[in-house]
Order: structure tokens, then sequence, then C-alpha cells
């Protein structure tokens, strides 16, 4: 069982935003912002924290999370989603309509 999946249709909405922004990232921070939201940056020119971990790709996009929460999810898979709506985020999907969203289940 991989750590790290995305659905079908997140999958989609990042190859529209790659094609329109380029090169990309994930960060999933444990700020007071949109902790638990994976969030989606342009890559060039931004800041990845030391507090901050790589743990996968999706479609070729790697993912960042804050290092308390990889500890916490180390059991747990990592599935990115995606909904229509507006997010609560500074992401960069956001202008499309969409929120990227996070679930977990138990690896076995």
């Amino acid at each position: 069982m991989e750590k790290l999946i995305a659905t079908d249709k997140a999958i989609e909405v990042i190859e529209l935003l790659k094609k329109k922004h380029g090169n990309l990232l994930f960060q999933q921070s444990s700020g007071c912002c949109d902790g638990t939201v994976p969030m989606c940056f342009q890559a060039d020119g931004h800041y990845i924290s030391s507090q901050n971990v790589l743990i996968g790709e999706i479609a070729g996009v790697p993912y960042y999370i804050d290092k308390t929460q990889d500890t916490y999810l180390k059991h747990m898979q990592i599935i990115v989603d995606v909904m229509e709506g507006m997010g609560a985020s500074f992401s960069l999907e956001s202008a499309e309509g969409y929120a990227f969203l996070m679930h977990s289940k138990v690896m076995k």
C-alpha cells in the first residue's frame, strides 16, 4: 500500500494547474490556517520550512508535510482528493473553483 495517493479527480485538477502555473508543490503544514489541508503552490520561489518533510509525489508534484503531522500519520495512508467549491486557502486550485482535501486510512 502506497503512503501517498490521489483520486483521479485530484490528478485531473493537478494537471490543469500544472498547465497554467508550471512547476508545483504541495505543502501540508500544521499551522493555524488550513493546517490539515493540502495547499498547492508554484514551486519556483516557494520556501519549504525545515519543519517539513517530503513524503512523496502526486502526478509528479512533490508533497511536503509538517514533521509533527508526519509522525502522527506514520501508520496512515494519505489520500488527496478535491471537491468543487472555494476552500479557505491561498492554494492555487481555489481560483479554479476547487478545494483540495486530505483523507487518511490505516495502512495494513
